[in-house]
């Protein structure tokens, strides 16, 4: 496990992203990382995960990473991509997972940070959800998520402008449950962790899963799933999907054609 620390302290397992150099960009390698080490820490009867960054993390996670995504017009963001897996793993673990964030946060991991059951953010970090300004289609679970945890205005916003908003902003819309000064984000944390650790776990488990299931219960037509298919297919074989990859890492504004 290269590219994170775990630690177990009082049933509280805390997994750290910490592969600086790509800004913890979430690689395939990353999150297998973290999948094993959440399945280590269950079966240490962990009662509580903490996902974070190193303290003083500029960045909390780069999110999706670009160099992973392909260039042959496959849709990357299938039931088995690594960031999926991820995301319904944090959803479907019998216990709470908290976010602790420093840091900016963006694309993929917006949805990783906003799939967690509690966010704790300081001041002064931020989130952007950038697919739109990539080119890159967002698949419909992402959105389906979006959609369940923050009001649709909000979610339309951040999607559509892809730009970040403040972890302040966040708070008063419903993104994040606290938000701290920098120098108590650990305190507070591991206050809450703490607090939710004394409680029953079976409860706490049942609880949980009661939410997701309830959360999910959205209709979707066959008709309306092929449309949405059929419209990312066409964003992967344009000339724009192209060109987003490209101004990317070229380090320069995409120009974006709509064709």
């Amino acid at each position: 496990m290269a590219l994170i620390q775990k630690n177990l302290v009082d049933r509280v397992g805390t997994i750290t992203l910490d592969n600086r150099k790509s800004h913890n960009a979430l690689s395939g390698e990353l999150i297998g990382d973290v999948l094993r080490a959440m399945d280590e820490l269950l079966k240490d009867e962990a009662r509580v995960l903490v996902l974070r960054a190193p303290a003083g993390a500029k960045v909390w996670s780069a999110g999706h990473d670009v160099k992973e995504l392909p260039t042959d017009g496959r849709d990357p963001l299938t039931y088995n991509d690594p960031l999926r897996q991820v995301i319904r793993t944090i959803q479907e673990v019998p216990v709470p997972v908290i976010a602790m964030v420093e840091g900016s946060v963006w694309g993929g991991a917006c949805e990783v940070v906003l799939c967690c059951d509690i966010i704790v953010a300081a001041e002064g970090s931020s989130f952007a959800m950038t697919p739109a300004k990539l080119g890159v289609p967002y698949d419909i679970a992402g959105v389906l998520n979006f959609m369940q945890r923050i009001d649709l205005p909000i979610a339309k916003e951040l999607l559509f402008t892809a730009q970040p908003i403040s972890a302040e902003r966040a708070l008063d819309v419903g993104f994040v449950n606290h938000v701290v000064p920098i120098a108590e984000l650990e305190t507070a944390t591991a206050e809450l962790a703490a607090q939710i650790g004394r409680n029953s776990p079976l409860a706490i488990a049942l609880l949980k899963e009661q939410l997701r299931v309830l959360s999910t219960a959205t209709p979707l037509t066959p008709e309306g799933f092929e449309r949405i298919q059929s419209l990312r297919r066409k964003i992967y074989d344009s000339a724009d999907y192209r060109e987003g990859l490209r101004s990317f890492f070229e380090k320069r504004p995409p120009v974006f054609q709509g064709k």
